[in-house]
């Protein structure tokens, strides 16, 4: 269960009037799901003695079809089954609503962008950025999660060195991020985090405008340990050359 929102009555005496919602974000098919989700469903309604629905929320198409199938596979069928994604998520590009309600548009764009819709996400992007506050890279983060490399390179290549650093510093925590890198397999998260401290590295040179000859930037690239790439990261802030930062 990734989220339980509950929504209460200000009547005690009202309270089964109430409404439970189990929210379930799936990238993957998942067949045990299938039974889990109705026993999170029982539990949660047990609990809280309340109506109590299902959202599950697909990254693919795929994903879409089998979650919209899980409620019909219930001898009865369950009727607490919702699925949200790109079927039934408006395309927000409304320039006063974004503002209003970043949050919504950044989801807005996360699930048509992930079935090959960019153009939202350029939006969502755009809107995420005016932010002035810790949302802004928070978000930016998770639209690029939604996107393939070459669209992540076009909405970032207009940020500054600053910019850029200050998103690499976020991404590097950021579980979004890694997920959308991930292919399903625990190197593929090892990846992701090596080319994100790689791309921190070479930026705290740049910012600092230490250039790095051909050796020095394959050794980077090549490096597979992540703990020696933070350190890099580390003396790259204080180094007056390059070379020092692997002394």
């Amino acid at each position: 269960m990734d989220l339980a929102l509950s929504a209460e009555l200000e009547q005690p005496e009202h309270r089964r009037a109430g409404i439970a919602v189990i929210v379930e974000v799936q990238k993957r098919i998942n067949s045990t799901k299938r039974w889990r989700l109705w026993v999170y469903w029982a539990l949660l309604a047990e609990q809280l003695k309340r109506n109590t629905a299902v959202l599950v929320v697909p990254l693919s198409k795929a994903v879409g079809r089998w979650s919209r199938g899980l409620g019909r596979l219930e001898i009865p069928m369950r009727e607490g089954l919702l699925v949200l994604d790109h079927e039934n998520m408006p395309r927000i590009t409304d320039l006063e609503l974004a503002r209003l309600r970043p949050a919504l548009v950044v989801l807005s764009a996360v699930l048509h962008a992930i079935n090959g819709d960019y153009e939202i996400a350029q939006f969502a992007w755009g809107v995420a950025l005016d932010l002035a506050d810790a949302r802004r890279w928070r978000y930016a983060a998770i639209i690029l999660s939604a996107v393939p490399q070459h669209e992540r390179d076009r909405m970032i290549g207009d940020l500054t060195m600053e910019e850029r650093h200050e998103l690499t510093e976020l991404e590097l925590n950021s579980i979004a991020y890694h997920d959308g890198r991930d292919d399903g397999k625990r190197e593929g998260m090892l990846e992701g985090k090596l080319e994100v401290l790689a791309e921190l590295v070479f930026t705290i040179l740049e910012l600092r405008e230490l250039p790095v000859d051909t050796a020095s930037r394959a050794k980077i690239q090549g490096c597979s340990d992540a703990d020696l790439l933070q350190r890099w990261a580390a003396r790259a802030k204080q180094a007056s050359e390059t070379a020092n930062i692997f002394d």
